[in-house]
Parts: structure tokens; C-alpha cells; sequence
């Protein structure tokens, strides 16, 4: 089991925020590998978080198994796997830091679309281009470092899919996602005993906080809660930038 408290004043906020994800607030969950990244490598935070999120989905899907959108998944899913399996063949060739800055850029670029996106009134449709790319881009960087979220809200939010389709879709297709790349994952070797304790400590946090998310979906408005945590994304994405660019130049 890791025993560094540096480890955990990252890993319990972020497995919080994967918690409330699950529930529903789906765009939060970009935050979570940023903040381990942090104080961990890419890999190790991918380790501990795989297995919270394999049962995590199970609560997800069940919750929002009648709400999603069909056309999509379609489009996305087999991109995806494409993508996890390039993932899945380079991940031990990248460095740490290249992934670190490979995941600032991303949530950077993410939440400077999500703010452009908010002035935009009209669905964009589906695209078979679109989809195929970030789909893609999706699969690969949620296998190497677990952060697909980002790439895969590039292609959802401007579709302006009602809020339970939205999440039901995006529920599903990371449930595929991480059933498929699952067992490539465990034979890069990453996970072992230290990764699986850790990961079984902080599960019930993940869970109390799945439940959370799901009240707050249910009662309390949440323009003003997305607003302060795409704020925090940015501010971690150049953290995350800075850090890899420092490491590299060292």
C-alpha cells in the first residue's frame, strides 16, 4: 500500500471527484488524474484509479441505462478501441513528463472549449469525422493516463444532449471503454499489491461520493459548482504544463 501523505492529499480529492462524476457530474472527472499527476507519475495514478472506476461504472450504468444516446456510442466506441490499442502500444515508450503535459494541454484545451462552447444555442449533430477523431484521441489518452474525458466532451457538450442523455451516454461508453482496455492494462505490469490496498482504501471514499453526486444531480443547481471546477482545470493544466516542460529542461 502507498503510505506517502503527499499521495493522499491528492488521491482522496481525486477519487471524491471521480465519485461525484459517476453520479453524474460529468465533466468534474477531467480533474482527477491532473490532481494525482501531480504528486505521482501518470501510470501509478492510472494503477490505483482503474479499479475504482470498474466498479464505479457498475453503479453508473445501472443508474442511467435507460438514458443514452444510441448514434453516438456508435460513432465513438470503435474509435475508441483504436485508440486504446496505440495507447496500449506506445505507453511504455513515452516519458512521464510528456504525458503530464500531454494532459495540460488537453484539459486546457477542454476548458477553453467549454467556454466558447457555452455561447453556442444549437446542437451541432452528430459527425462521423468528429466522432471517429475524438473518439480516438479519447481511447488513447484514457488508456495511458485515464483522462478521456476530456477529449470525449470536445465531441458530447456541442451536441446539447438533454442532461440525463448526456450522462447516461457518457457513462456507457467509458464502461466499454474501460472493460476493454482493463485487461491490457494489467498486462503492462503496473498494477501489484501496493497499487490494489491503495485502491481498496480509498474505494468507500469513491462511493459515498458516487451517492453525493447523485443527490446533487437530483436537488442542487450546478451552474456555479461547474464554474468554479473548470476554473480549478485550468489552473491545474498549467501546473501540469509547467512541471513536465521543468522536468524535461532538468
Amino acid at each position: 500500500m502507498i503510505i506517502d501523505p503527499l499521495f493522499y492529499l491528492m488521491a482522496i480529492p481525486s477519487v471524491i471527484i471521480i465519485g461525484l462524476s459517476k453520479g453524474g457530474l460529468t465533466g468534474i472527472g477531467a480533474l482527477a488524474v491532473p490532481l494525482m499527476a501531480i504528486v505521482a507519475s501518470p501510470l501509478q495514478s492510472a494503477a490505483v484509479l482503474m479499479p475504482i472506476l470498474m466498479v464505479l461504472d457498475l453503479i453508473a450504468v445501472w443508474m442511467y441505462r435507460k438514458t443514452f444516446d444510441r448514434i453516438t456510442l456508435a460513432i465513438t466506441v470503435p474509435a475508441s478501441i483504436v485508440g486504446i490499442i496505440i495507447g496500449w502500444a506506445l505507453v511504455s515508450r513515452i516519458d512521464p513528463n510528456v504525458i503530464r503535459i500531454l494532459i495540460g494541454i488537453i484539459a486546457g484545451t477542454f476548458t477553453i472549449s467549454y467556454w466558447l462552447n457555452n455561447n453556442q444555442k444549437e446542437s451541432k449533430g452528430h459527425s462521423v469525422v468528429r466522432g471517429t477523431f475524438w473518439g480516438s484521441i479519447t481511447g488513447f489518452t484514457s488508456f495511458v493516463t485515464l483522462t478521456g474525458a476530456p477529449p470525449y466532451q470536445m465531441y458530447l457538450l456541442p451536441l446539447k444532449l438533454e442532461q440525463r442523455k448526456y450522462a447516461g451516454t457518457f457513462m456507457i461508453f467509458f464502461w466499454l471503454n474501460n472493460i476493454f482496455k482493463f485487461p491490457l492494462f494489467i498486462q503492462l505490469g503496473e498494477m501489484n499489491k501496493a497499487t490494489l490496498f491503495t485502491s481498496l482504501a480509498l474505494f468507500p471514499i469513491a462511493v459515498i461520493s458516487t451517492f453525493v453526486g447523485i443527490y446533487i444531480v437530483k436537488k442542487v443547481p450546478t451552474k456555479i459548482f461547474y464554474r468554479i471546477i473548470y476554473i480549478l482545470l485550468f489552473l491545474v493544466s498549467i501546473k501540469l504544463i509547467w512541471d513536465g516542460f521543468s522536468n524535461i529542461i532538468k
